[in-house]
């Protein structure tokens, strides 16, 4: 995969498609893309439906990065969830609701950037 990445050209691609989304994201409101939900988002989409789309080398590689996720998720799914059980039963209550509000916080910026990604998947069949 990474022979093909590089003599795609896709580094360059990928370079500039990321420096146009950027440019496209920062503005109005979106001032920190680690904030995604909202103006980001917002401006992700108007990015997106101007005719700019993901070059589908790099595409390949996000595909490929959630297939992983998934099966990671889908095979040590259960262990996770017991260390994390093991973890929490070791934090104070206070800890405990700091971890959640972490995680949904993480969980809600990613479910946005879902949200446009999918929203704009390219056509690269």
């Amino acid at each position: 995969m990474a022979n093909e990445w590089c003599s795609s050209g896709c580094t360059g691609q990928s370079a500039d498609f990321v420096e146009a989304l950027f440019k496209g994201l920062h503005g109005g409101q979106c001032v920190d893309a680690s904030q995604f939900c909202g103006p980001c988002h917002d401006n992700a989409h108007a990015h997106f439906s101007a005719g700019n789309s993901i070059p589908c080398c790099m595409d390949n590689v996000i595909q490929k990065g959630i297939a992983a996720y998934e099966y990671v998720a889908e095979a040590y799914g259960d262990q996770v969830n017991e260390w994390v059980g093991l973890v929490s039963d070791e934090l104070s209550a206070a800890a405990n609701a700091k971890a959640v509000e972490y995680r949904d916080a993480v969980l809600k910026q990613a479910d946005c950037i879902a949200d446009a990604y999918n929203d704009h998947i390219p056509d690269c069949a």
